[in-house]
């Protein structure tokens, strides 16, 4: 569904102030006074503050593209989808995108873990399931594992560890080199601890 310009102008209102303000302290009157709309045209499209809140970060999840998932090909080579499906989610958590939203998140974490757990267990899940694709490839023979959540857990782990968290604490993304290298590390440590067959 396509959204109006008006709606547009509301989320780039209130993405700024949520940023600044988190949900809980964010003032609907400096959203809608920055976007130029009246309070009744904001509640047309967004019944509350919450609703306007997972609306931003819905626009951000779209943005950093999680949204398309990178599918499971049994007939395609096993390595070489792995590895793309790696660099894929490397380049979403490198994404201003995505860390905008994990600031929002932040925020809210530190402001009130319970509140911020509620709003987002609301959001439906977004981008490729690790879990799925690993799932999918135990049962295709490629790999030889017990708990596949618990691999998926793993690998999504030393993904962030090279792609997220360094950021957080302010060090520099890896450039395009460093994260063809860190796929093939990753690809060489899933099928070595998997038992890789193919």
């Amino acid at each position: 569904m396509k959204i109006t310009a008006k709606q547009k102008d509301i989320l780039a209102a209130a993405e700024i102030e949520f940023q600044k303000h988190g949900l809980h302290n964010a003032i609907i009157d400096t959203i809608v006074e920055n976007a130029q709309v009246s309070k009744r045209t904001l509640y047309k499209y967004y019944r509350s503050k919450l609703d306007l809140f997972q609306a931003v970060l819905m626009q951000k999840y779209r943005a950093v593209g999680r949204g398309k998932a990178v599918l499971y090909q049994r007939d395609q080579d096993f390595k070489k989808q792995l590895k793309l499906l790696i660099i894929h989610e490397i380049n979403a958590y490198q994404s201003k995108a995505y860390m905008d939203v994990a600031q929002i998140i932040l925020r809210e974490l530190m402001l009130s873990q319970d509140k911020a757990e509620k709003v987002f267990a609301q959001l439906p899940p977004t981008g490729t399931s690790l879990k799925q694709w690993i799932g999918d490839a135990v049962k295709d023979g490629y790999l030889v594992c017990k708990d596949i959540e618990m691999a998926a857990q793993s690998l999504e782990g030393h993904i962030k560890s090279y792609a997220f968290y360094p950021q957080v604490f302010g060090f520099v993304q890896i450039d395009t080199a460093q994260v063809d290298a860190v796929a093939d590390h990753m690809v060489d440590m899933i099928c070595k601890t998997y038992d890789f067959s193919g």
